[in-house]
């Protein structure tokens, strides 16, 4: 049976841990996430997520022992609720924490087995980047790649807006971003890169195959060595007055258009 224990100090060793996966460098010294909120760390349990232990308030305690107990192999660390807003980031916390692993993946298993990859270069904002993450996960892609100066993907912003979707996902950041796409390219996959000038709408290009879509930077979009890599560019047409649409939400556009697709092909073959 785990360890249970007691903590009233924000100065305690276990406390300033926590506090400190707040941040990339706490986090990679750690090599450890936090998950906030009763939903995602159940759907990280469910999903097989390492969990390393528990900060639950006095409250949580009393309302749900029953789970608690269920997850007596894991260590559980009580605290007042007054300290366990103090280490929240959410303005209304739901009274549990789990300190959980950072997942591992083979970047050479998910890449010979790949399909369909959004790949982000640049990716500043917590939201944008879960929300893509979230998209991918529901339209069935593979994995989502990312460039190393992107926003990191287990900032707690990130994996609030991913739903729970980082564990069903793989998400992998790419050391040199322009080799890891020559390295998806020589796989036969497919480069669409997304921009707005002299590009095919997204619907005239066949993105029912094997495919990545690149999404650049919030505001500076890709590179030209990316565009330089790229097999096609594609755009989104926009019929209103709206310059542009955000980077979540051209990825969100642009993901879905390669699963209708897909979808579209499978049922001309069976047909």
């Amino acid at each position: 049976m785990a360890e249970s224990i007691r903590i009233t100090s924000m100065s305690n060793q276990i406390i300033k841990e926590v506090k400190s996966l707040n941040n990339k460098k706490g986090r990679m010294k750690a090599q450890a996430i936090l998950l906030e909120g009763w939903r995602l760390v159940k759907d990280a349990l469910d999903w097989g997520a390492k969990i390393r232990y528990f900060i639950v308030s006095d409250s949580f305690s009393q309302k749900e022992g029953l789970f608690l107990s269920k997850m007596s192999n894991i260590k559980t660390v009580q605290v007042p609720d007054e300290l366990f807003s103090r280490i929240c980031e959410t303005e209304t916390p739901q009274g549990i924490i789990a300190v959980a692993e950072k997942p591992v993946y083979d970047k050479k298993e998910i890449f010979r087995n790949i399909d369909k990859v959004i790949a982000l270069e640049n990716i500043q904002d917590p939201g944008n980047l879960g929300t893509i993450i979230r998209s991918a996960d529901a339209c069935g892609f593979d994995a989502v790649l990312l460039s190393k100066d992107s926003v990191d993907p287990y900032n707690p912003k990130v994996i609030r807006s991913t739903m729970g979707s980082l564990f069903h996902i793989p998400v992998i950041v790419a050391e040199n971003f322009s080799e890891t796409l020559n390295e998806l390219k020589s796989n036969n996959i497919l480069l669409a890169a997304a921009h707005t000038r002299d590009s095919l709408p997204c619907w005239q290009a066949d993105l029912s195959g094997k495919v990545a879509i690149i999404i650049g930077n919030e505001g500076n979009g890709l590179s030209d060595k990316v565009l330089e890599i790229a097999d096609i560019t594609v755009m989104i047409p926009m019929p209103g007055k709206a310059e542009s649409f955000n980077a979540s939400a051209a990825a969100s556009i642009l993901i879905y258009e390669c699963m209708r697709q897909k979808k579209g092909s499978e049922k001309n073959k069976i047909c």
